[in-house]
């Protein structure tokens, strides 16, 4: 039975958001599997109703707070381990293997000083050291093999994310009484907002809905200048909601410059909902033919695509497609693919 540790410090970097979502659905995955006996490493921040059912497994907690924890190499009790690291750690002894997951390189595109330093050394040492670097797209690979060009390209494998289909899926029925575009997520710099505003404020009696983190004040005060009254919060939003937003939208719109995956675009296209995004970074091997893919980040160019759906034949031939391609991309592919990769056998026992 393979012996697995599960590095879970990214609970203490991020209670919401898309790696902690990846690794809550890892650890589900571990825990109930016949075939593996796991131990989790947890921030001490941790509460015990955030703690998975563990049964046959075992939870041991971070020696320090994850402020200093998370740089520092993390403690395995078991020497027979597969150690799999949720953001970058080492192990602080031998383990049977070493597996790093690989998200973006978010830090090295737009941080800068101390921050990129920092992050970026971390993850060329965590990346150096592993006998495995699982990157979550072949973009993301790329860049790792950009960024750090010294690495065996044998080490660096792609196992793509999935969209939960029991969560998202179809919910038709009215939101507003007017059609809306759906912008999700968190909206600073690379996201390019911007462009989504712009792009809507082109398109008659269309409203954008802005789904994420609540608006600034100075947010809402641009939005007023360039949509005056044609835009709606919806802040925080829970799962259901955000199915019912994607169910219902007349576009979702991604623009953002760069992504390791773009998991939000499988999840409109699981909801029905045509997709426009930029054609850049992740998105095309995420959206495949399914989605309009915009090649110049420029409103006009995101509003041309949004005019074009008001084509009954297009629309349609979006929503199906778009449906067939989220089918593509399961959690069961990702965990099957993963365990493989622990030595499992090809079906994971998943079934």
């Amino acid at each position: 039975m393979p012996q697995l540790a599960l590095d879970s410090i990214i609970f203490g970097l991020q209670r919401f958001g898309g790696i902690s979502n990846f690794w809550r659905r890892l650890i589900e995955a571990a825990v109930n599997h016949p075939n593996i006996s796991a131990e989790l490493l947890m921030p001490t921040t941790i509460r015990a109703a955030d703690l998975p059912r563990m049964a046959k497994h075992e939870i041991y907690l971070d020696d320090f707070p994850t402020s200093l924890a998370r740089y520092l190499p993390a403690r395995v009790w078991n020497r027979k381990a597969i150690f799999h690291t949720s953001y970058y750690r080492i192990p602080r002894r031998g383990v049977d293997r070493y597996i790093t997951s690989v998200y973006d390189f978010t830090y090295e595109r737009y941080f800068s000083a101390l921050p990129k330093l920092i992050h970026h050394q971390q993850k060329r040492i965590s990346i150096s050291c592993a006998d495995l670097a699982v990157c979550i797209s072949r973009a993301t690979r790329d860049d790792l093999l950009n960024q750090f060009p010294k690495i065996d390209p044998a080490k660096a494998v792609v196992i793509p994310l999935g969209v939960d289909t029991t969560h998202f899926y179809p919910e038709p029925g009215q939101v507003l009484a007017g059609p809306y575009v759906l912008f999700v997520g968190q909206r600073a710099g690379y996201k390019r907002f911007d462009l989504a505003a712009s792009a809507v404020a082109r398109i008659k009696d269309v409203s954008l809905m802005i789904a994420g983190p609540a608006l600034t004040e100075e947010e809402k005060t641009s939005l007023e200048k360039v949509l005056p009254g044609r835009w709606i919060e919806e802040s925080n939003v829970s799962t259901t909601r955000l199915r019912q937003l994607y169910s219902n939208a007349f576009a979702f719109l991604f623009p953002s410059d760069y992504e390791g995956f773009g998991l939000p675009i499988l999840e409109a296209m699981a909801c029905d909902c045509p997709v426009i995004a930029a054609n850049r970074s992740s998105f095309p091997e995420v959206a495949g033919d399914a989605a309009l893919l915009v090649s110049k980040q420029d409103p006009e160019a995101y509003s041309e695509q949004l005019r074009s759906l008001e084509n009954a034949e297009l629309r349609s031939r979006l929503i199906i497609a778009g449906r067939k391609q989220a089918g593509c991309f399961t959690w069961d592919r990702t965990f099957a693919e993963l365990f493989h990769l622990y030595g499992l056998p090809d079906d994971g026992g998943m079934r």
